[in-house]
């Protein structure tokens, strides 16, 4: 399988290169940031935040998604944060995608006309700070194709430079994508996710 790993606004971390090296044991993965170029370690995710706007923000990372030499070629998506808001975002500039998997993409509330064309996995964080997530929910629960979770954790929970990571969390994210990643049946996701104990808000 094709993998395509977007990372959140800290851009191509120790953490994010170590996930995509597991995955490329077993598959070819391409990693996409919203940074042509290494960003400065951030002091934390306002500095994190800011570069990420004065870089251009996610009108910036879909059109790193849009110059994608392999986009035609991409099975499986996953995103994380801004991450998984630009492939939500991006999806029709990824022809042979087959499904996509996104946790807290709070970005997301800004392309919330965007019909999934495939199935989707999105794994809200328990609260967001910042906006309403409930409305975001709610606009998405009439879409087809797109089941939604709500972890028990905040925002950040599987980035280790977070100020919201929690380890278990993040072995739990992460063995949840090892496992479902190869299944065939559309519920896969949702069967190995539930195991932890994270509400299946609809399907």
């Amino acid at each position: 399988m094709k993998i395509l790993i977007a990372t959140d606004i800290f851009g191509e971390t120790p953490s994010h290169l170590a996930l995509c090296e597991c995955l490329a044991s077993h598959h070819s993965v391409t990693s996409l940031s919203p940074y042509e170029h290494n960003p400065p370690a951030f002091a934390n995710e306002s500095d994190a935040y800011q570069y990420f706007l004065q870089s251009g923000g996610m009108d910036n990372y879909l059109l790193r998604l849009k110059s994608l030499k392999n986009a035609g070629e991409i099975d499986i998506a996953l995103g994380f944060s801004a991450g998984g808001a630009a492939v939500w975002a991006g999806q029709h500039l990824l022809p042979s995608l087959k499904k996509a998997i996104a946790y807290y993409p709070g970005q997301i509330r800004h392309y919330l006309e965007v019909q999934p064309a495939v199935p989707w996995h999105i794994v809200f964080a328990h609260y967001e700070a910042h906006f309403d997530q409930n409305q975001i929910i709610d606009a998405l629960l009439p879409k087809t194709a797109l089941s939604l979770y709500r972890a028990p954790y905040r925002h950040g929970f599987v980035n280790p430079d977070s100020l919201q990571f929690n380890h278990t969390a993040r072995e739990q994210a992460i063995a949840c994508l090892l496992q479902s990643i190869d299944a065939v049946e559309g519920d896969s996701f949702a069967n190995y996710y539930e195991k932890f104990g994270n509400t299946r808000v609809t399907d």
